[in-house]
């Protein structure tokens, strides 16, 4: 996949979220971008308005890296992951 600046994007997992009763699938940096922008008049995205900043900014793959990095700490750290893969490890 290419991106903006035309290197090669690292293809990562996509990310099961659950907002609500919905199961959404994130497969892309985008993806994450389009979920918390939908999500700013909500107070999850409220609380996420640094990790927009960061992931709308991110250019380089290394920055897009952290960013998608970053994107799965705040939805773990919400509670958001409903990821089969992700939970396979609790008790």
């Amino acid at each position: 996949m290419m991106n903006t600046t035309g290197s090669r994007e690292l293809r990562r997992q996509p990310i099961h979220v659950r907002i609500g009763q919905e199961d959404i699938e994130i497969a892309s940096l985008d993806g994450a971008i389009d979920l918390i922008r939908s999500l700013r008049h909500d107070r999850l995205g409220h609380f996420a308005e640094m990790l927009l900043a960061q992931m709308e900014s991110a250019r380089l793959p290394e920055q897009r890296e952290k960013a998608w990095v970053a994107f799965e700490t705040w939805a773990d750290a919400c509670q958001l992951r409903n990821d089969e893969r992700h939970w396979s490890h609790a008790a």
